[in-house]
């Protein structure tokens, strides 16, 4: 079977102009597994925008990879998976589905997290740097960027892997206009993620 793939390039990437271009392909040897790369201008909360559209879609994140490379633009790498009954995930333009807030209708699930690590980081400009092991969903992800963004803490650099039913995510977070998060904010965020370990009341 021929690997089919979608490409839109991005305008002027190197500069972080325009609008962002993707391309997503069928991964060989997979069931549903695709591979999508975006690159470009991404408005501040793409991401959390993208995995929610994603979710109602029923297409689950397996692994990704994002990173602020300037002021204005994102590179990231995503494979997907989609469950039988999605619509094909060739279909979708998805630097769209990232502008595009989705209602959902549905109550948030609980977080549950099996360990975590945070920490101030020197590299990455003093982001934030919090690594959660949590039981995987779908949905899971966007429920974890939701809590940060409440606490108004926003990724710039990001890993997600599931391991087995386990989902082990990396975020580099900093505030509002990229600001530093302080002492204060991350003593609070240590506070509150050790409420959603499991067997924590």
């Amino acid at each position: 079977m021929e690997n089919l793939a979608v490409r839109r390039d991005a305008d002027d990437y190197a500069a972080g102009l325009g609008n962002a271009g993707f391309e997503i392909k069928k991964i060989d040897g997979r069931a549903n597994g695709y591979r999508l790369v975006m690159k470009g201008f991404l408005s501040p909360g793409w991401i959390g925008r993208l995995t929610a559209g994603l979710a109602k879609r029923r297409i689950d994140i397996v692994s990704a990879q994002a990173e602020k490379v300037s002021t204005t633009a994102w590179h990231s790498t995503f494979e997907l998976k989609a469950a039988p009954f999605a619509v094909d995930p060739l279909s979708h333009d998805y630097p769209t589905l990232a502008a595009t807030e989705e209602s959902l209708g549905r109550s948030a699930a609980k977080i549950e997290l099996l360990n975590y690590t945070i920490e101030p980081c020197k590299g990455q400009d003093g982001s934030l740097y919090v690594e959660v092991q949590g039981v995987d969903r779908l949905g899971f992800l966007g429920d974890l960027l939701d809590y940060f963004s409440m606490r108004c803490l926003f990724p710039v650099k990001m890993t997600i892997e599931t391991v087995g039913n386990a989902a082990v995510d990396r975020f580099w977070l900093r505030g509002v206009g990229g600001s530093r998060p302080s002492d204060s904010i991350t003593s609070a965020v240590r506070e509150n993620l050790e409420k959603l370990l499991i067997g924590k009341v």
